[in-house]
């Protein structure tokens, strides 16, 4: 019969490779859920409120350089038309 310290360091590695198992299986089934799913981040972004405008052109406040006057908003510069021909 084996001495009684011997039974306990067995089963004491026993255990901990039961835990680490364990540890293996939980880890795979994490590292799979957390990859992203383009439908529900389509269904997110699709269902977020519009931005509000104060902190949508907050930066402007800053920055009045930054600001469109609004004949530039008005009208699109020659690079923005898009009844330009495509160069041969």
């Amino acid at each position: 019969m084996m001495p009684f310290d011997a039974v306990v360091s067995i089963s004491g590695m026993l255990v901990c490779l039961v835990g680490l198992a364990h540890v293996v299986i939980a880890y795979r089934g994490t590292t799979r859920s957390a990859e992203p799913d383009p439908e529900r981040v389509k269904r997110f972004i699709e269902s977020a409120p519009p931005i509000p405008g104060h902190l949508l052109y907050a930066h402007q406040d800053r920055y009045p350089e930054a600001r469109l006057s609004r004949m530039e908003e008005a009208e699109p510069g020659e690079k923005d038309r898009k009844d330009h021909e495509a160069p041969r």
